[in-house]
């Protein structure tokens, strides 16, 4: 396997691993399961080694020089969709009163959205090299679900200030909440990358 093509084939591998990060977050926040989060951490780490045998291998010479810079930002922003899930994981785990969870069908659906835009990220990842005409018809796909990711967002926040809560609660639900909805900016800002990227080559 040529060098460009085994750092394709992480890249391919972090997404799936995004992908799985996400599935295990929604799991353990709708069956309030912190012992999956874990996993996520598990996960998180796998990817570490990924990004830096990817970087390994670009700094090696694959790809060309031109090339190089942006095929590293791709690497990094998918380390950040990883990085964020495992942030709003050890954000719940620090969370005592899951109250706020009771009829809140705004974090379930931002919890799916996440799990929406990493599946057309990584199911679709090598496809769109092919095709770069679907990966301009995904854009708009991605932008719009990560528009109601971050409304979704304002919605939930808005009604955690009616609430009466001990102040750490507060402050870890509230960070947990802006790492989830952060989740959709990262995957937009990879798209963005990754278009970048496939338009260069």
């Amino acid at each position: 396997m040529r060098a460009e093509e085994r750092v394709i084939e992480n890249i391919r591998k972090m997404l799936s691993l995004s992908l799985s990060a996400c599935e295990l977050l929604q799991k353990a926040v709708l069956e309030k399961n912190k012992m999956l989060l874990e996993e996520v951490s598990r996960i998180e780490r796998e990817g570490d080694d990924l990004r830096r045998n990817t970087a390994r291998q670009i700094y090696k010479g694959a790809f060309l020089p031109y090339l190089r810079s942006n095929i590293l930002r791709l690497v990094e922003d998918v380390d950040d969709i990883l990085n964020t899930a495992d942030k709003a994981g050890k954000y719940f785990r620090k969370i005592e009163n899951l109250g706020f969870l009771e009829n809140s069908i705004e974090i379930e659906r931002i919890l799916e959205l996440n799990i929406l835009l990493c599946r057309i990220l990584s199911k679709n990842f090598i496809e769109f090299f092919k095709n770069p005409e679907k990966l301009g018809e995904a854009m708009i796909v991605v932008r719009m679900l990560e528009k109601e990711a971050d409304n979704l967002k304002h919605s939930i926040l808005e009604d955690l200030r009616r609430k009466q809560t001990d102040f750490w609660d507060g402050i870890f639900t509230f960070n947990f909440i802006e790492s989830l909805e952060e989740i959709s900016d990262v995957v937009e800002d990879t798209m963005d990358t990754l278009q970048v990227v496939v338009l260069s080559l």
